[in-house]
C-alpha cells in the first residue's frame, strides 16, 4: 500500500517556500539591525559647551546618547559635517548658527548658538556701576549695563541670599569692611560681575561749636604742688596688714558654644535627592535638616510658577522629571531659604515643562 505525501498547497512549487523562507531570515535580520541601532530621540545627550562663544575660540561637541553608534555633525557655517562622536569647531564670523546632529542616521537634534565678537574681556560681563566708597546706614544707588538684560539679581555682600532685583536697586548697608557686590543678568551664572566696595562708619559731627575764648586752659603743675614739709608714713600701709586675702580660684575657661549650622549639601546631591522624590523614593522630611525645618520656603519654577517647598515635592511625586538648572540660595546658618528650579516632564513620550 503506497503513501502519499501530502502538503498544504500540493500545486505550488516547493522553490516559492524557499523563496519565503529566505525573505523571512532577511527580515528578522533587518529587524536586529535595527534594534542594535535604535535610539530614543526624546532621551538625546549631547553636549555644545565653550568658555566663551567668541569668533576663532574652539567650541566643543561631544555625544553620549546610549545606542548611538554613528554621528553627524552639521556645524552651520556651510563647512564639511563631521562624523566623530568628540569633536571640535572654530567659526570664524559672529552670528546665530544652528547646529544639527543627527544619530543613527535617523535622530536629528538641533541647537542654536550665538558667536560673538566681544570677549567677555572687553564687555561681555555686565558692568556694575556704584561708588567706591559708601557710608553705613546711608542709601546708595547702584545700577547696571548689560545687552540685552532681562532679569537682574544683586547680592550685597551681607548675605548669602539674592539682596534685590531689578537693574537700579537702592540698598543701605548695615555694617562696615569690603563689600562683595556681585550681579547675575538673565540667569546666567557662568558670568557674574563682581565689583567690591567699602563701608566707612557713620561720621559724628559736633551739635555746636566749641568757642575757643570761653575756653580755660589747663593751669601749670605749681598751681597744685602741696608744700614742703617732714616725709609722714602712710597709714594705709599698717591698715593693710590686717586685711585677710581670700584664696586664689582657679579660673575657668570660658567654653565656645559654637552656631549650629545646617549640613553641607551641593546643587547636584540636592538634585539627585528631588530625583528620588519623584521615584517617590524620599519625601520632603528628608531635606528637613537643609530647610532647617521650613516647608515653606519659595521654590521658582520655571520662571514662571511661585510655590511652597512642600507643595512642590508633592507636586514632583510619581512624575518623570528631567532637571535642567538649579540654584540654592542659603542664609548664614547654612540654610536654603529660596529655590531656583528649571525642569521638564515626561509625557506622551516627550519632554515638557510645566
Amino acid at each position: 500500500m503506497k503513501k502519499n505525501n501530502q502538503t498544504l498547497f500540493p500545486n505550488v512549487d516547493y522553490r516559492i517556500y524557499l523563496s519565503f523562507g529566505i525573505l523571512l531570515l532577511v527580515s528578522v535580520l533587518f529587524l536586529l539591525y535595527q534594534f542594535t541601532r535604535h535610539v530614543d530621540c526624546d532621551d538625546a545627550n549631547f553636549i555644545v559647551h565653550a568658555d566663551e562663544y567668541v569668533i576663532n575660540r574652539v567650541v566643543d561637541y561631544q555625544d553620549n546618547t546610549k545606542g548611538a553608534k554613528t554621528w553627524e555633525w552639521d556645524f552651520g557655517d556651510s563647512t564639511v559635517v563631521d562624523k566623530r562622536q568628540i569633536t571640535f569647531h572654530k567659526y570664524r564670523k559672529p552670528g546665530d548658527y544652528i547646529v544639527k546632529l543627527k544619530i543613527n542616521g535617523s535622530c536629528i537634534h538641533e541647537k542654536m548658538i550665538t558667536i560673538s565678537s566681544i570677549s567677555q574681556d572687553t564687555g561681555y560681563l555686565p558692568v556694575i556701576m556704584s561708588p567706591n566708597v559708601v557710608t553705613v546706614g546711608e542709601n546708595v544707588q547702584f545700577n547696571a549695563e548689560k545687552q540685552g538684560g532681562e532679569s537682574w539679581e544683586w547680592s550685597f555682600g551681607e548675605t548669602s541670599s539674592t539682596d534685590a532685583l531689578g537693574k537700579t536697586p537702592v540698598y543701605k548697608f548695615k555694617s562696615v569692611g569690603d563689600k562683595k557686590i556681585t550681579l547675575i543678568v538673565n540667569g546666567d551664572i557662568e558670568h557674574i560681575a563682581v565689583k567690591t566696595i567699602y563701608v566707612a562708619p557713620k561720621t559724628i559731627k559736633a551739635k555746636q561749636k566749641i568757642d575757643i575764648s570761653s575756653y580755660e586752659f589747663e593751669k601749670p603743675a605749681e598751681a597744685f604742688s602741696l608744700p614742703r614739709g617732714a616725709a609722714q608714713k602712710d597709714p594705709l600701709v599698717d591698715m593693710l596688714q590686717y586685711i585677710p586675702v581670700s584664696p586664689k580660684s582657679k579660673s575657668k575657661k570660658d567654653s565656645l558654644i559654637t552656631e549650629k549650622k545646617a549640613p553641607e549639601i551641593s546643587n547636584e546631591q540636592f538634585q539627585l535627592l528631588l530625583n528620588q522624590v519623584a521615584a517617590q523614593a524620599k519625601t520632603k522630611d528628608d531635606f528637613k535638616e537643609y530647610v532647617c525645618g521650613n516647608y515653606d520656603i519659595p521654590v521658582v519654577i520655571n520662571d514662571k510658577k511661585l510655590m511652597p517647598f512642600g507643595q512642590f515635592c508633592q507636586s514632583i511625586m510619581g512624575k518623570k522629571i528631567k532637571i535642567t538648572a538649579l540654584r540654592l540660595n542659603k542664609d548664614s546658618k547654612n540654610c536654603i531659604q529660596n529655590i531656583n528650579v528649571q525642569y521638564k516632564v515626561k509625557k506622551m513620550m516627550i519632554w515638557i515643562k510645566e
